[in-house]
């Protein structure tokens, strides 16, 4: 076979989307409840609190804006640095992705 599948521009472009991880694939962050604002002493960022155990359970209803000592107190400030680094309401959302409850 001459070249690598790779290789093919025009093949790479397309992705195979599943039915049910469609509704996954076409939300963003922005619309998860998972996503919210991280306040911190001078700034406020935005940070997906999937991976903490009480919000990502739903033991406890998942806040819109949640203190940064809170979160270093539970994961430490590697943690939270974690939670901020890769999340914007732009992105594509996740397989955890549950709507915001109006």
């Amino acid at each position: 076979m001459a070249g690598n599948l790779f290789d093919n521009k025009l093949w790479a472009g397309h992705r195979v989307i599943l039915p049910e991880m469609r509704e996954k694939a076409v939300n963003t962050c922005g619309e998860c409840c998972f996503l919210v604002e991280i306040q911190g002493r001078e700034e406020i960022r935005w940070g997906c609190v999937v991976s903490l155990k009480k919000y990502g359970n739903l033991e406890k209803r998942v806040p819109r804006r949640i203190d940064a000592r809170e979160i270093i107190k539970l994961v430490g400030a590697a943690g939270l640095m974690k939670l901020v680094e890769h999340h914007h309401p732009g992105a594509q959302a996740c397989g955890f992705f549950r709507v915001r409850p109006m």
